[in-house]
């Protein structure tokens, strides 16, 4: 609630607050970017036989930052809601590599968008969003309701 005399105030800082969170994605968007391009490079290296230790000159984290903050929770329920028959998540994870313009057959990404997609699902589950069907080896899941 405004209090008299705030209305500008809090405009303001509302105005100011979504500036910065449109900075925040503009900066996570090129942190990607450029963590592409430097495992890309460490690819042609290597292919070219390049076998020194790359260790000291990569990022500290070999996490690609891929999403926004609640993105892939987002896309999990949308794709959730258009599925018309329970979906793995490997099946999900490939779709999301696909749209990202990314390669799937990269194992290692797929792994780990795989990975990142089970705990989403998984979270989601616990809020009530989605339910999974099968087992723990083999699990397929679908929007509650």
């Amino acid at each position: 609630m405004a209090q008299d005399g705030y209305d500008n105030t809090i405009s303001g800082l509302l105005r100011k607050r979504s500036e910065l969170m449109g900075e925040a994605q503009r900066l996570r968007e090129a942190m990607a970017v450029v963590g592409n391009d430097v495992e890309a490079l460490d690819r042609v290296l290597v292919a070219l036989g390049y076998d020194g230790a790359l260790k000291g000159v990569q990022p500290r984290s070999n996490r690609i930052i891929m999403f926004a903050r609640n993105e892939l929770r987002c896309w999990l329920i949308d794709e959730l809601r258009k599925a018309t028959a329970p979906v793995t998540s490997r099946e999900l994870a490939v779709k999301l590599i696909g749209l990202e313009g990314k390669d799937a057959r990269d194992r290692r990404l797929r792994n780990d968008i795989v990975k990142r997609v089970g705990k989403s699902l998984k979270l989601l589950r616990r809020q009530g969003f989605a339910e999974s069907l099968g087992h723990a080896s083999n699990l397929s899941w679908k929007i509650v309701g």
